[in-house]
């Protein structure tokens, strides 16, 4: 009877070769193409926590803390939530936040509400004062799906202002680094 395991041997290697290699090559290419710079050539950016005139609780908080972390996943550069020591800053006041029905269930409560936030938001070099982006009435929209069940209502509503957080902080994140 014949082995066939002296064949297999190049397939394994060529395979242990390969795949490792080819794992590196897309994780850089993915991380290269998710970092981006600031316009301005800043080299380290402050974002205070966002001023609230909402009557949302602690909406500031959790928008600010997104909006950190977003923008140290995608930039090289020390991001922190001071306003002094750095090259610029980015301010916010939360302006805004509304949300309407978008959905019911058949018990008749909504299921689904489409969530507005309206932000006022400036980058600003600190050397010169210069004002880098700018956008007084920068809006963000996205549904947010909630359990009909009244009793698991309020359990979810922290959970979609996190979510609504997350997804407000990617969005300007964005715009800024797309200049």
């Amino acid at each position: 009877m014949r082995s066939t395991f002296p064949s297999l041997v190049p397939v394994l290697i060529s395979v242990l070769i390969v795949l490792p290699a080819a794992f590196t090559l897309a994780c850089g290419y993915r991380i290269a193409g998710s970092v981006r710079s600031l316009p301005g050539g800043i080299g380290s950016l402050g974002i205070p926590m966002f001023k609230n005139a909402t009557q949302e609780y602690k909406l500031e908080q959790q928008i600010t803390q997104a909006v950190l972390k977003e923008f140290t996943l995608h930039t090289r550069i020390p991001v922190n939530s001071r306003s002094n020591g750095v090259d610029a800053v980015l301010q916010g006041e939360i302006i805004n936040l509304s949300s309407s029905p978008t959905s019911f269930g058949a018990d008749g409560f909504a299921t689904a509400f489409m969530v507005t936030v309206d932000v006022s938001v400036r980058l600003v070099r600190l050397s010169d004062g210069a004002v880098l982006w700018e956008n007084p009435g920068y809006a963000f929209r996205g549904q947010y799906v909630l359990n009909s069940r009244v009793n698991q209502f309020f359990s979810e509503a922290n959970a979609a202002v996190d979510r609504l957080a997350r997804d407000f902080a990617a969005s300007l994140t964005s715009a800024i680094l797309a200049r």
